[in-house]
């Protein structure tokens, strides 16, 4: 009897360890997912910000003084100026004249004009620029055409220049520049002449410009 109550009471025992055990991990909590971490996002760098002596975008117009045979005079021609980079720029050229007399024909010139500059060396305020383009000119009268003629004179000719524009201040340049026609056709009538040359002081200019730029 006493045998069987011990067997009893042990057996009793194990089913509570066993119920116990069982509870306690029913009641563990279940592990938390793990979270995903999204990938840092690529960011573009923000732009450098320009120099302050960087003329991209800049537009400027201006005009100069011609060296004449004993003298300065002043020129006809007008410029703009447009920096498309801070090493490239476009320069259109303008030069218009009329004379008008009650004796005679009327005298009058229409030359445009466009060059691509290149600034190849610059310091923090001067630069150097060469370059070339290709202008037209048409005009009638004297001293162009003489003036006897009903002919229209027509010119095509391919322009390269060379010049130093110092900078003041960013809106305000002055300069020096030498501009020759390598390539020069003049047509007047049956008439006409073709020249190729690098020293035509015929077409060679020496001017003296100054340019206003925009803000």
């Amino acid at each position: 009897m006493n045998k069987l109550q011990g067997k009893l009471v042990a057996g009793l025992a194990a089913l509570a360890f066993f119920g116990l055990l069982g509870s306690a991990h029913a009641q563990a909590p279940a592990p938390a997912p793990m979270e995903t971490v999204a990938p840092p996002m690529m960011q573009t760098p923000a732009p450098a910000p320009m120099s302050s002596d960087n003329m991209s975008g800049q537009l400027g117009f201006g005009a100069g003084v011609t060296a004449g045979t004993s003298f300065v005079v002043p020129g006809a021609t007008v410029n703009m100026k447009y920096w498309l980079s801070d090493v490239l720029a476009i320069m259109p050229q303008l030069s218009i004249g009329l004379h008008s007399a009650n004796v005679g024909n009327a005298q009058w010139t229409f030359a445009p004009a466009a060059l691509a500059l290149y600034c190849p060396w610059k310091t923090t305020s001067t630069r150097l620029s060469v370059g070339a383009g290709l202008g037209l000119r048409f005009a009638k009268g004297a001293p162009v055409a003489p003036a006897t003629t009903a002919d229209t004179e027509i010119d095509i000719r391919l322009p390269v220049y060379a010049g130093v524009e110092h900078f003041f201040t960013k809106w305000f340049s002055m300069g020096v520049a030498v501009q020759n026609d390598f390539l020069a056709y003049r047509k007047l009538g049956s008439a006409y002449t073709f020249d190729i040359t690098i020293d035509n002081m015929a077409t060679t200019q020496a001017i003296g410009f100054l340019f206003f730029y925009t803000d």
